[in-house]
């Protein structure tokens, strides 16, 4: 039910620690972009009005923050004051490189939390049927679910303005504002406490993952990052879901232990912390909301060389269950107990994250009679030391590396990727092998390593 709001709105727990990090340190890399591509007959006017009713439906993007001895609070912005950018873009028709840097500087471009709406879009007009429209907007009013949320409403509100007919949306039954007031009354200081000492006692004295890096550390953490892809086939997928549901788990949880035998392998440590992202839309009336939900979790484990594989996942299976059940605390909140020192060379708690990507697949945007595609622009940011993707498909698993350029060279990357895909096989055929002796070297490796023992 909705409370009846403050003259001063609070801002949700997760919120509060962006701002308070934007204050110290400016916040750019929480810049979430989008860009598409439209080709075709483009009504510019009915676009313009589907974006500005998109922010006036959803409070978060036209709310500011500002602050009162040094508490911030959410102001909410009248609607209808939301306008979308128009340039001539003829000079990036056929200069590829020059409209990605273009793209790349808008979307780079801060956010002034005090002031900006947090959704800003620019349309850049390449020829009459050629456009790229480019959105920003801030993670501290967005997370990855809020994308196809956009998507879905931005569609059928350009065909409502095109076909001139009333726009089928439901009416939102709460705003952002609403759940930030509410976490704060349900996540009371006594049950707030009781969940932070839970994080408190797992991760005391969790020591930093050391994998061996291509180049030296820098002592201050830099994000400057690249990307690459793989892919685990179908049959292997099925043996995976048969073997999670053996052990009353779930595929994630068959993968994070893989993934945990894969790190302890290479860094010789027993005390593995892994990072993950959860959507955290626990009630169904925010499922339809944009906002910053997502919470960052922390999988700590003990991985022994002589357990099997089977105890290791059971082992994973419990921790995964226990930082589920006290997810609600957010993760700049966990560090803030637990870390005693920062060291600005690493991240804090964990230094590799692996994330399934279960949010809702953005559908075909349709608008009219355009067609529309993903506009390439590169992603060169990496948060952490490392970050695997996984995303399930028809086809089999889809996997992406984000990997931190400072750090590794591309061939590390292929190479571990190589080791755990033969990890995955490995559990498959014989879980109740030893964590220590799992197989993980690709053919072509232990053919190389055959001839290099045969030549003496």
């Amino acid at each position: 039910s909705v409370q009846s709001r403050p003259s001063l709105i609070p801002l949700s727990y997760s919120q509060e620690r962006l701002w308070f990090m934007d204050q110290l340190e400016g916040s750019v890399e929480y810049n979430t972009p989008a860009a598409l591509r439209l080709s075709g007959q483009l009504n510019i006017s009915a676009l313009e009005q589907a974006l500005s009713l998109i922010v006036d439906r959803h409070e978060v993007l036209r709310t500011v923050f500002k602050e009162q001895g040094g508490q911030p609070y959410q102001f909410i912005k009248e609607k209808g004051g939301w306008h979308l950018s128009v340039i001539e873009g003829k000079k990036y028709q056929n200069d590829n490189n020059a409209l990605r840097d273009y793209v790349k500087q808008l979307t780079s471009k801060p956010f002034d939390l005090s002031k900006d709406d947090m959704l800003r879009a620019e349309l850049i007009k390449l020829a009459e049927e050629e456009h790229v429209l480019v959105v920003t907007m801030h993670h501290i009013a967005s997370d990855a679910w809020s994308i196809p949320i956009i998507i879905k409403e931005l569609a059928e509100l350009y065909s409502s303005f095109v076909e001139g007919r009333e726009a089928q949306l439901r009416p939102l039954q709460l705003q952002y504002a609403d759940y930030a007031i509410w976490q704060r009354s349900h996540l009371t200081p006594e049950l707030l406490e009781e969940k932070i000492n839970y994080w408190k006692t797992k991760l005391e004295d969790a020591s930093p993952l050391q994998l061996p890096t291509d180049y030296k550390r820098p002592a201050l953490r830099s994000t400057t990052g690249a990307t690459t892809t793989f892919t685990v086939d179908k049959e292997v997928l099925t043996q995976l879901h048969k073997l999670s549901q053996q052990e009353g788990g779930s595929l994630y949880m068959t993968l994070l232990a893989a993934f945990k035998v894969l790190l302890y392998r290479y860094s010789g440590q027993q005390d593995i912390s892994v990072g993950a992202s959860i959507a955290n839309r626990t009630q169904q009336e925010i499922e339809e909301l944009v906002g910053f939900f997502v919470n960052t979790l922390v999988f700590r484990d003990e991985v022994k060389g002589d357990a099997t594989f089977t105890d290791l996942l059971r082992q994973v299976k419990a921790t995964t269950l226990g930082a589920y059940e006290h997810q609600e605390v957010s993760f700049e909140k966990v560090v803030e107990v637990v870390v005693k020192e920062r060291d600005p060379g690493v991240s804090p708690l964990f230094q590799v994250m692996l994330v399934m990507q279960n949010t809702p697949e953005a559908p075909q945007l349709k608008l009219g009679e355009l067609t529309l595609s993903g506009e390439s622009y590169e992603h060169t940011i990496s948060k952490f030391d490392l970050t695997f993707f996984v995303n399930e498909t028809a086809g089999g698993l889809k996997g992406m590396v984000q990997y931190r350029t400072d750090l590794f060279k591309a061939e590390t990357i292929e190479k571990m990727m190589s080791h755990f895909k033969q990890l995955l096989v490995s559990v498959t055929k014989d879980p109740l092998q030893k964590v220590g002796q799992l197989p993980m070297l690709s053919a072509a490796e232990q053919q190389e390593l055959l001839t290099s023992f045969s030549v003496n």
